[in-house]
């Protein structure tokens, strides 16, 4: 009994380590390989003679992206962005997440509305983006508009996809059982379908931001996407790409954010890879 424990133990701690160790390399390789593309590139207009409006050093863009001076303009800019983009994010995943058991529940529905729908999505944002900002002003409204457009069809999509993916026994059992509609859904339906609507909202998430910067170009008054433009028009590339970075940032974030949660709520998932 000793001897089972002890190899039990060793067992445990090995799954252990090796985690850490598969983790640790997660972490180290792309710093490594992030590390490399920063020096070719500190190096490359040097060596190529590339003028800096085009491409700047990374030293340049860093003095751009730790200007203090600089830094309650992009903070005012950012918290705008984002405010856009997690407003139409929280819009268009509830529209999207509503539609998709509407059109589950009702074949009708589905038959009527998702050609349109996949016409809207055909169509390219930065296209009717403009009609948005006539319609809806240079306010916030047009930006978040645009966003739920983006945001929409993947939660949709995935909604649609996970719901069709449950199980028919499952489904066969609790008919059989005199079930509720609401209740298959809420204790059949969306917990299979969890990991699939989850990750359309992983999807959701990148592209809010998108959707945030593009509404912003189109007609904005503040804005990421309005110092981009500001420091386009002047030539300022080294703050061009100083931007690019910060939204880069945000977006890493808000991934590991997502990432996070999915983890927290599919834990017999994690639990089922880990096994």
């Amino acid at each position: 009994m000793s001897k089972f424990l002890s190899s039990e133990k060793s067992a445990k701690s090995s799954s252990k380590a090796t985690l850490g160790k598969t983790r640790l390399r997660g972490v180290w390789e792309p710093l490594a390989l992030t590390a490399i593309i920063l020096i070719l590139w500190e190096l490359a207009p040097t060596v190529f003679g590339i003028p800096k409006y085009i491409l700047p050093k990374v030293s340049s863009i860093a003095l751009a992206l730790f200007d203090t001076s600089a830094w309650p303009q992009y903070l005012e800019n950012a918290s705008v962005t984002l405010a856009e983009a997690m407003l139409g994010l929280a819009i268009g995943t509830s529209v999207g997440l509503i539609s998709g058991v509407l059109l589950y529940w009702f074949k009708f529905l589905d038959r009527m509305t998702y050609p349109l729908i996949i016409a809207l999505q055909s169509v390219p944002k930065v296209a009717i983006a403009p009609l948005f900002v006539v319609w809806l002003g240079f306010g916030i409204s047009s930006k978040v508009l645009v966003v739920v457009l983006l945001v929409y069809f993947p939660v949709l999509v995935n909604t649609l996809s996970g719901l069709r993916s449950t199980d028919p026994d499952f489904i066969e059992l609790f008919a059989a059982n005199n079930a509720s509609r609401v209740k298959t859904l809420t204790k059949l339906l969306l917990p299979a379908a969890l990991p699939s609507i989850l990750a359309g909202f992983e999807v959701a998430v990148t592209v809010s931001l998108l959707g945030a910067i593009v509404g912003e170009f189109v007609g904005a008054q503040k804005g990421l996407g309005v110092m981009l433009l500001q420091a386009q028009y002047q030539l300022n590339t080294a703050a061009v790409f100083a931007l690019v970075a910060i939204l880069a940032v945000i977006g890493i974030v808000l991934n590991f954010l997502v990432r996070t949660l999915r983890r927290r709520m599919l834990f017999w998932v994690v639990a089922e890879r880990k096994s």
